[in-house]
């Protein structure tokens, strides 16, 4: 066994470069072999007499090992969803009575299972928007029924 002059790596003395650093000649190579050119290797595994492998890569492809312990999922491109679109689609829902609320609620449900962040907050407030809304319509549907009916039995009432 030779050692790589470049990285200081013990090397076979059949190899004809050094397979870290890619080294094309190591010191080991004769004149005879000087004339060849060396074959760059990018990866080899080296197995113990226990049957436990280990694999090298050359700098060029090697990773760092920062790489190997993040297990963290990469951050999602941040995107926005522009002012003005915000604003038309509460009016939309504030101005379409009953079905610009459930189509509020449905629309921030999906919303609320986006991975942006953004969407998540803007469906929120599409819900809570919808939700108040809607309830909103609701009692003043109940209060003009009520009060029609009052005012229809009054007006009976009153032959």
């Amino acid at each position: 066994m030779s050692y790589c002059p470049k990285c200081g790596r013990q090397i076979l003395d059949e190899s004809l470069g050094c397979p870290i650093c890619n080294l094309e000649k190591n010191a080991a190579n004769t004149e005879a072999h000087a004339t060849e050119e060396a074959e760059v290797i990018k990866e080899f595994t080296v197995e113990d007499e226990n049957g436990s492998s280990q694999k090298f890569q050359a700098e060029s492809e090697a990773r760092s090992w920062e790489d190997y312990k993040s297990t963290e999922p990469k951050p999602v491109q941040e995107q926005i969803i522009p002012t003005v679109l915000k604003v038309i689609i509460i009016l939309l829902i504030i101005f379409v009575a009953g079905f610009g609320q459930i189509a509020g609620i449905i629309a921030g449900i999906i919303l609320l299972k986006s991975p942006i962040v953004d969407y998540r907050g803007f469906g929120k407030t599409m819900i809570t928007v919808s939700c108040i809304l809607l309830g909103v319509w609701f009692l003043c549907c109940v209060v003009v029924g009520t009060f029609g009916l009052l005012g229809n039995v009054m007006y009976s009432f009153s032959y």
